[in-house]
Formats: structure tokens, sequence, C-alpha cells
């Protein structure tokens, strides 16, 4: 008989909305608020946009529905639901391997996610800065002045390269970022990460709402709108014909949504019976996928309307957007909301990649719960300080300017795919490329082919049959055989091509 999450007796999110804001807040990240727009305006803007939509509707959608089932049904743990159902559907204990790679790959990612959530805090406290000593030399009025007044534009554009040659400051504000994140997560879900969500999602939709009218008003938002959604046919065909789409559609709709990661296994552990997860699943997707589009029109139209590259990446965030609000009327108040706001990003996505692990430290279902909440804290701790000594070492490896053993390790020179990539880099490239992948190829197989049909239908509880069976066939042919062209692309093609 299958095992059944019923009887789970751990925590539990305190309703839909409060599962609804903590897992979009856990796909909602750095790569959201910049890369996505980016890719959709250079991959044929509204027809890559449309792509990118079926995606999430045949892809992300069934593998979230599938990762949330596994979490409630089997509880404990990424990887002790995972054992619970291959040993109540009689199959290896083997399958476990796909939440211990979610949880390599989610505490991978966090000691290099801090470093650069490090550099966002810095930017928030250089605008605060920036607008505090304005005020105090100007008065009052020097709030409607831009974002850093006082400094040429060849100043604001090396700030980033500025925080680079400072590894002690870089290591500062990592190690404020993790405390934070350790501080949150080891006081549960309910006290921890519930409350976190509750308050700092509705301010980062304010903060975005907000910076998307004032950018729309101020920039130009005809140039914003059709490098989003203006159908360009060639770009697209290009992405087509040399398979990269596959990567950029595919990759995005699937990794936005936080698959594969066994983020969304865990916080599927504390969905209670009464809630829907088919459609706790579309509520997360939309929520998702809405943010990304908006970001673009909060961040393009000033971009475009200052002449400036819309590189991607960092060199947006750091670069770009800093120059844009120096010509911005108002801009040392919207440069220091749009940092807060992709800070507060960061930090719920951190929240869940640290509670991966955490809930693996203390996921005992067996245990009273006052020995598991001492096991919480002691995890959090432990695990996050982990963390931290790791994101030194990235940290350093970024360092520019003077020589340190990291800024010049290349621990995997010898594989194509790593060939000259320092620490960080390499652990970004192993987790996206590699981890990430082949977790969520393996999450679907299991999904698909291990849990049976009856306790899959009895814990998706679909409104049809009809629609039952089609979530089964995506999950069986169509999920595996994408996500594992992804990886395949990713790890084999791209570097051959590159």
């Amino acid at each position: 008989m299958a095992v059944s999450g019923s009887a789970n007796p751990q925590e539990h999110w305190s309703g839909r909305a409060a599962f609804i804001l903590a897992a979009v807040g856990s796909a909602v990240g750095l790569g959201n608020l910049v890369r996505f727009p980016y890719v959709a305006g250079e991959t044929g803007g509204g027809a890559f946009v449309l792509f990118y939509l079926v995606c999430i509707l045949f892809i992300g959608l069934p593998v979230l529905c599938a990762e949330l089932m596994i979490g409630r049904r089997g509880g404990g743990s990424a990887v002790a639901a995972i054992a619970r159902l291959s040993k109540s559907e009689g199959k290896s204990g083997i399958w476990t391997i796909v939440g211990w790679l979610g949880m390599i790959s989610t505490f991978l990612i966090l000691t290099f996610y801090s470093v650069l959530a490090g550099w966002v805090l810095h930017f928030v406290l250089l605008s605060i800065g920036d607008l505090a000593g304005a005020i105090g030399e100007n008065g009052l009025g020097a709030i409607s002045s831009p974002a850093f007044e006082a400094m040429s534009k060849d100043d604001i554009s090396s700030q980033l390269g500025e925080l680079l040659t400072q590894p002690v400051r870089m290591i500062i504000m990592h190690g404020i970022f993790i405390i934070v994140t350790i501080a949150i997560v080891m006081r549960g879900i309910k006290g921890g990460i519930e409350v976190a969500a509750k308050v700092l999602m509705p301010i980062f939709f304010i903060l975005l709402l907000a910076l998307t009218v004032s950018s729309l008003i101020n920039g130009d938002a005809g140039a914003g709108f059709a490098f989003l959604f203006q159908p360009d046919f060639e770009k697209f065909g290009a992405a087509l014909s040399d398979g990269s789409i596959l990567l950029d559609a595919i990759g995005q709709a699937f990794f936005s949504l936080s698959l594969g990661s066994a983020m969304m296994i865990t916080y599927g552990l504390y969905l209670s019976r009464e809630d829907q997860i088919p459609g706790a699943a579309r509520a997360v997707a939309f929520a998702d996928t809405s943010v990304a589009l908006i970001a673009g029109l909060a961040i393009f139209p000033i971009v475009f309307a200052a002449g400036l590259n819309e590189a991607a990446g960092f060199s947006l965030l750091f670069n770009s957007l800093p120059l844009a609000f120096h010509q911005l009327p108002f801009g040392g108040i919207f440069a220091i909301a749009f940092f807060i706001m992709t800070l507060f990003a960061a930090l719920t996505s951190s929240i869940a990649l640290l509670e991966v692990t955490v809930a693996i430290a203390d996921g005992d279902v067996d245990v009273d719960p006052a020995k598991r909440d001492r096991r919480r804290v002691q995890g959090a701790i432990v695990i996050g300080l982990i963390a931290f000594g790791i994101g030194v070492a990235n940290a350093l490896s970024q360092v520019s300017g003077v020589e340190t053993f990291f800024n010049t390790w290349h621990p995997l020179d010898f594989i194509p795919l790593f060939e000259g990539l320092v620490l960080l880099d390499l652990i970004d490239q192993l987790t996206a490329n590699i981890l990430l992948p082949l977790g969520g190829f393996l999450t679907a197989i299991f999904a698909g082919w291990v849990v049976s049909g009856s306790a899959a239908r009895e814990e998706l509880n679909f409104n049809s049959e009809r629609t039952f069976k089609i979530w089964r066939f995506l999950c069986r042919w169509v999920c595996p055989l994408f996500v594992g062209l992804v990886l395949v692309y990713a790890a084999i093609i791209a570097p051959m091509l590159g």
C-alpha cells in the first residue's frame, strides 16, 4: 500500500496563501529579475514569450505538481519522502539519489548565491548613503535629484569593479546575508519562513509595481514593450535552428519554478491535506511568470530611455541600472527601492535553498517536536556556517586587482564545460548545466514511473480523470524527453559549439 502523508506530524503552512507566497519567493530571485526579460527580448520577444508559456504549461507545471506530490505524500524531508515512496511501491532505495542531488545542488547554489546577494546588499547601502549624503548637503529637496549625482558616469559604472577589489567587504556582506538567512530558517515554517514570506513578498510586489509604473512613465515604454513582446521571428528562427532556444526557454521555464532542486519537494512537505496541489501549482507558476514579465517592464524602459546597453545579467543589474537611475528624477529613491526589492527577492530564495538541507537534518517525523526543533536550530547554524565558509572561497575567486589562490585556481580545467572557470563560476555552471537538469529529469521519471497511478491520483486529486491522464503522460514521456535534451545540450552540445 502506498504511503500517505495524512498522518504527517510535521509543521504545515497556515494556509494556501502562505504557501504560495513562500513558494513564489523561493522561485523569484536574481535570475528572474534580469535574465528572463533579457533572454525574451534577445530571442524573439513575443514569439519567445509564447514558446516559454507553452513550456511552462506542458513541462513546468507537471513537474511542479509532481514535486509537491512527492513531498506531501512522503513527508520528513526530500530524501526521506522519496525513500518512503520507493519502499511503499516496492522499488529500490537508489531513488533517494533524487533527493540527495537536490540537496547538494541547493547547498552549492547557496554558497555562491549569498555572495551575489552580498553585492546587492552593498548597492543597497551605497544607494542609501548616496541619498543621505545628498540630503545632508542640499536639504530635503535632494530627494528629487537623480541617483549618484555627485559621481561621474565612469565612477558609477565602476562601482562593482571597486567592490571586487575589496575582499573583506565582500565577505562581510556575504556573512550578513547568511546570518539573516540562518536566523529565519532556524525559527521553522510558521515562525520563520512563513513570517518572512508574508512580510517580504508583499513589499516586494508593491515595490515592483511602483517601479514599473515609474519606468513606463519616465522611460521609453514603447521600446520596452517592443523588446519584450513584439514578435521577432527572425531572432526566434535563428535560436530555433541552432537549438539554443531549447536551453533558453525550456531551461528557464523549468528552473524559474525552482524545479529539479528539491526545493518544491521540501515546500510540499508542509502542505496540509486541505490544500489542492494542482491549484496551488498553477498559482505559483502564474505569479512567477508574471513577476518575470513585469520586471522587464520595470527595467528596460528606463534602460532604453537612458540610451544604455541592455546587456544581460549582473552587468545590467550593477552597471546599466545605476547609470539609468543617475539620469532619472527622484533617481535616488528609485535606486534604493530597486535594490531593496532585489535584496528581498534574493533573501526569499536563499531561505528556500537553506531549508532543503535543514529539512534533511531535522526531517525525522518519528521524533518528538521539541527534539526536531533543536535539530532544526543546530542544522541551520551548522549548515549555514559551512555554506558561509565555502562562500568565502567563492568571494575570493571573484577578487580583482590582487592575486589570490582562489582567483587563479581552475578546479576542473581539464573538462571542456568547466575550462577556465574559477570556483564561483564553476559551481554556477555545475549546478545550472548538470545537477539541476539531472535532478529534474530523475524527478519526472520517479513521479511518472515509480509512484503508482493510484497514489498519484489520490494525492493530486485532479478534478477529472482525463486531466490526471494528461499529467501522467506528460510526466512519463514529455518532461523526461525535453529536460533530458536540455541536459545533453547544456553539458555536451553547447561546449562543443562554443
